[in-house]
């Protein structure tokens, strides 16, 4: 469960930067070591007052916050984007599941771990929903031609006992010859 992003202090230190310019300084720097990278990262981008070691170890925390939301938002953002190009293009779900995947590797490389394992668990979860779909594709396939067969079944019964009640009124008619009852049976039975 994400926490709730608290508001900070206004005089915190980023918190007077642009958000492009906060994002750029937390993508950069947000692994490297204090003091002398993180400075000249900061300072490449622009940024005139640099921060002390906990000032900037609080802005890492907060940041860390806003990340795991942004994470989720981009991550539901390509799965949606992905579906979107998928249903345009009518890619079925085996194609619509390798684009995750790929997307998921994608993420991977770039050092996203939580983004590409979402991912691949949504890919997985739409392979799932998809076989399960072909599964009940099959299994009304097979109720249908399990009911065409009962229905022809039904029909061959019932012409065998119209003629097994017809041969039987032939044979107890006695007004008809022996010879009539034998064409009778041929008619009936062919």
């Amino acid at each position: 469960m994400i926490e709730e992003i608290s508001k900070s202090r206004s005089d915190a230190w980023g918190e007077d930067l642009s958000e492009n310019i906060r994002w750029e300084a937390y993508d950069l720097a947000k692994a490297l070591p204090w003091p002398k990278a993180v400075c000249d990262q900061l300072e490449a981008l622009g940024i005139e007052r640099l921060p002390s070691r906990s000032a900037w170890y609080r802005f890492l925390s907060r940041m860390r916050k806003a990340d795991a939301a942004r994470r989720i938002e981009r991550i539901a953002q390509s799965v949606a984007e992905a579906q979107s190009v998928a249903d345009k293009a009518g890619i079925k779900a085996a194609v619509f599941v390798e684009t995750l995947k790929s997307i998921a590797i994608d993420r991977a490389m770039t050092g996203d771990d939580k983004a590409a394992t979402s991912l691949a668990s949504a890919a997985a979860s739409i392979w799932g929903a998809a076989q399960r779909d072909k599964e009940l594709e099959l299994k009304t396939a097979a109720q249908k031609t399990k009911d065409e067969q009962l229905a022809l079944a039904r029909e061959k019964f019932e012409a065998a006992e119209r003629r097994e009640n017809a041969a039987k009124g032939a044979l107890a008619d006695n007004r008809l010859t022996d010879a009539d009852k034998i064409a009778k049976m041929k008619e009936i039975f062919g």
